[in-house]
């Protein structure tokens, strides 16, 4: 065999080994690549994530930082219990200071984090600043405690809070059907102008819808005093007043009280869940007692689920949890609720099934969802009595 034909073959079986080399080479960097991408698929499968937005420095931290903590919360139940189908939850949360244009920013990028869902702190800016982003991405948004009705602002957007509507209603029903009482004062505090107004508008109607009287009204400072306007409103009285709406704060409340008592109103004051506040009692002390209100929670509820979130928010916090907290873990459940229920996360099936909740029973209470993505839940009717020496708000009727 010539040198030429030998040179020829050794360069052919050199090939070969090589090509033998570059393909076990690939083969093995293939398989390598897959277990890493099925890896981090199987990884990311395993997770669902929760955005929140809200305000945790500046003047609204405190609100923004008792909504974070009660979906943390109920994300460290939901995962402690196996989490979703296995998939465990992750809450990401961005600091939105109450600034539109950074609120705008922060949801974007979450909708760009593939979020499933974003629960809102009910401060303005977090809840009503970013609607349109969540609809144009089809991701559920809920505001967490929102006073204002927010569901007609999108097909994707929900509100899980109780309203004024039906906390009036239940309120003067309790007062009229279990108290019996008939005659009504309504006092409207310009302090807090537009909520004032509007719970002062809705007690109004709840009182005619009733077939109760409103036998005096007046207003708190438009240019009077507040011993001015109580005595003009007992002067415009011709009738016993057995009960007096209020609708304002706590501090204006407890000044209407002392106001009421000195010029000799006896009558017990009745209000929102603005006055469900522990500075209410503490500075009205023994003026509050008989005072009714409305609330959407209730932490001293005796029931399982409530003692539970109690006891496990004072573990975490240190504080007793207040409404807000309560119906951040409440969002967050419901929208489990709706991922189990529909048995995906893909928006526009999770936003059918949310919309659909009936009877979901809450730290808050039940909860159903109506056509436009409003919350109905039915009130804690309170009562503040003197027990042991201290003044406290006693449930007396509603959830």
């Amino acid at each position: 065999m010539s040198g030429n034909r030998k040179s020829e073959i050794r360069n052919q079986k050199l090939k070969r080994n090589g090509f033998i080399v570059l393909y076990f080479l690939f083969a093995f960097l293939t398989a390598h690549f897959s277990f890493l991408i099925s890896y981090s698929l199987a990884e990311q499968s395993q997770k669902l994530k929760i955005g929140v937005v809200g305000p945790e420095t500046g003047d609204d931290a405190e609100t923004g930082l008792m909504t974070l903590a009660g979906i943390e919360l109920a994300a460290k139940d939901i995962n402690g219990a196996g989490g979703v189908d296995g998939k465990k939850i992750e809450v990401i949360h961005y600091d939105n200071k109450s600034n539109p244009q950074l609120t705008q920013a922060v949801v974007q990028k979450m909708v760009q984090e593939k979020v499933v869902a974003i629960i809102a702190s009910p401060t303005g800016w977090s809840t009503f600043g970013p609607v349109w982003i969540a609809n144009a991405a089809k991701v559920i948004f809920m505001s967490a405690g929102s006073k204002r009705h927010i569901g007609r602002s999108g097909p994707f957007i929900f509100r899980n809070s109780l309203s004024d509507d039906i906390g009036t209603e239940e309120t003067i029903q309790y007062a009229v059907d279990k108290l019996k009482y008939k005659n009504f004062a309504v006092i409207t505090s310009m302090r807090d102008d537009e909520t004032s107004l509007q719970i002062g508008g809705l007690f109004r109607g709840a009182i005619i819808k009733k077939g109760a009287k409103i036998v005096s009204e007046t207003h708190l400072f438009m240019g009077a005093t507040i011993e001015e306007a109580i005595s003009q409103l007992k002067k415009d009285t011709k009738e016993p007043i057995d009960a007096v709406i209020f609708a304002g704060d706590d501090a204006a409340a407890v000044d209407v009280l002392q106001e009421m008592r000195k010029q000799g109103i006896k009558a017990p004051l009745i209000g929102g869940d603005i006055l469900f506040t522990d500075e209410f009692l503490k500075r009205g002390n023994e003026l509050t007692v008989g005072t009714i209100i409305y609330a959407g929670f209730f932490p001293a509820d005796k029931s399982r689920i409530v003692s539970m979130f109690v006891s496990e928010y004072k573990k975490k916090t240190g504080k007793r949890p207040g409404i807000y907290p309560a119906v951040a873990y409440d969002s967050l459940m419901l929208i489990v609720n709706a991922i189990r229920q529909a048995k995906s996360t893909e928006p526009v099936k999770l936003r059918d099934t949310l919309a659909k909740t009936k009877d979901f029973m809450g730290v808050t209470g039940k909860i159903t969802m109506d056509a436009n993505g409003e919350a109905i839940k039915q009130p804690y009717i309170l009562q503040a009595v003197k027990k042991g020496g201290k003044v406290e708000f006693e449930l007396v009727g509603g959830e």
